[in-house]
């Protein structure tokens, strides 16, 4: 069982695939207000308000501190297509990539936004 840090919260860590084809990375406490605000284009993102998003590809649940959710952020941006396709089709695969590159333990899981909303 892993143990959590102090000053632990529950972040989303999410891909959008946008109408453009491309995809745009970002971090939440709030998943579903936070697609909504992208949707109406009231998020502060000039690229989404530009490319709007038809779908969240995929998303983690991560229960850490805001550092952490920023630095998997990050990660994920930095990614190449290709291998963002593969995280949206293995999500799993995400806390290994990072545990490989950071040296660390994350509490993150895969979350099927297709299926239910989350809480």
């Amino acid at each position: 069982m892993k143990e959590h840090k102090k000053n632990s919260n529950v972040f989303w860590i999410y891909i959008l695939e946008c109408d453009n084809g491309n995809y745009y990375t970002g971090y939440t406490k709030d998943l579903t207000k936070r697609y909504e605000q992208h949707l109406a284009g009231k998020a502060n993102s000039k690229y989404t308000r530009s490319f709007k998003p038809i779908r969240i590809a995929q998303c983690w649940q991560l229960l850490d501190t805001v550092g952490t959710a920023l630095k998997i952020e990050r990660f994920i941006k930095k990614q190449s297509r290709v291998t963002k396709e593969l995280l949206i089709q293995f999500p799993a695969n995400l806390e290994t990539k990072l545990s490989r590159k950071f040296s660390l333990d994350f509490d993150l899981k895969p979350f099927d936004y297709s299926n239910k909303k989350p809480d």
